[in-house]
């Protein structure tokens, strides 16, 4: 079983994340302030594989599926945008993830039950938001919860979300830092 990577706390990348308002009626809870940043599908996958690998110590035994919602900017997990089928398709040819599962959004404390081979985790993104002029520096959002792939398997509540600062570095998309986000109830 492969274990969660954790990284040292960041708590000025927590209060920026934290401290910026929004410009639209509602209030953005993830990115305040940013936009979406500009980005072909190859980077959108290199991102979000940078932001996997930190968030968990890769093995042929996680598991992890996408769920093929965004993040909403708004607090909670209800609404987001659909993530592309060809960025799906682009993260599972590169073995970040291994399928889909969309994860219910109305009973957030209950473990979902995922069609797949072994237990693991949904992994859910946040579009990916650009810092400055978004080409070289961004921010993206993960949520991962533990799922069980079939109904009598023990089902213990596991969930996390973190915001990461990713940069392309000598052009390869790096992980900078990482704040854990706290649960909302």
């Amino acid at each position: 079983m492969s274990l969660i990577r954790r990284g040292p706390p960041s708590a000025l990348l927590s209060l920026a994340l934290l401290a910026c308002g929004s410009d639209d009626g509602v209030p953005a809870v993830r990115g305040p302030g940013l936009t979406v940043a500009p980005l072909e599908l190859p980077q959108q996958a290199a991102i979000n594989s940078a932001a996997v690998n930190a968030a968990f110590t890769p093995s042929p035994d996680l598991s992890l599926l996408i769920d093929p919602v965004y993040l909403p900017r708004s607090a909670g997990r209800e609404g987001g945008a659909s993530v592309a089928p060809a960025l799906i398709a682009r993260m599972k040819q590169q073995g970040t993830i291994r399928g889909t599962c969309q994860t219910p959004r109305d009973a957030a404390k209950s473990v979902p039950l995922c069609p797949a081979p072994m237990s693991g985790y949904v992994v859910r993104f946040s579009e990916i938001l650009g810092l400055g002029t978004g080409k070289d520096s961004v921010q993206v959002y993960l949520a991962a919860t533990r799922y069980r792939h079939t109904p009598k398997e023990p089902a213990e509540l596991l969930s996390f979300e973190r915001a990461y600062r990713v940069a392309r570095v000598r052009g390869e998309w790096r992980v900078m830092s990482e704040a854990r986000i706290p649960k909302s109830n």
